[in-house]
């Protein structure tokens, strides 16, 4: 009897031992702004990495209820701020600058796959535009500005700083 009582301590023991040094795999934690976070928001880029391209897709009723974009220019010297209406498929130039901005497309509720780039609903829940910056004797700057996050692939420029206030609905 007490040698029975002995192997089963043992084998008790041993059966604690093991699942106390198995150690817990733990979740892949995903850096913030991966395409599978709850935001939607694009990755930083990895040097080394292929660029992917995505298709932009603006769902109908997307495009029914949102006409224009709300841009706010900031002069960095006098900190001023100005906001503009420019209506997606057109630009504007910035006056007192040399810089043209273009609007591609805005969706209100961004959101991205390994193939595209579309608005979930039609809801502002995470307001984006696709613009391209020019100003001449400088690369072309083609990218997203984000209401809500718009330290997300900022537009970088000495002067001014363009950020997006949101969408202007019809």
């Amino acid at each position: 009897m007490l040698k029975k009582l002995g192997i089963i301590i043992v084998v008790l023991i041993l059966a604690v031992s093991f699942g106390a040094c198995k150690k817990k795999e733990a979740t892949p934690q995903l850096p913030p702004g991966h395409p599978g976070m709850e935001s939607g928001m694009p990755p930083a880029e990895t040097p080394g990495m292929p660029k992917v391209e995505r298709t932009v897709v603006v769902p109908k009723d997307v495009k029914a209820k949102w006409k224009a974009v709300k841009i706010a220019v900031t002069d960095k010297a006098t900190k001023g701020s100005k906001e503009y209406t420019v209506a997606v498929g057109s630009d504007l130039a910035i006056p007192k600058t040399k810089v043209k901005i273009k609007v591609l497309a805005f969706l209100p509720d961004f959101r991205m796959t390994d193939k595209e780039i579309t608005s979930a609903t039609d809801k502002p829940n995470n307001p984006a535009a696709q613009v391209v910056i020019e100003e001449p004797g400088k690369p072309e700057w083609k990218g997203w500005l984000y209401s809500m996050h718009p330290d997300v692939h900022p537009f970088e420029h000495e002067k001014i700083a363009i950020l997006l206030v949101g969408g202007v609905s019809k």
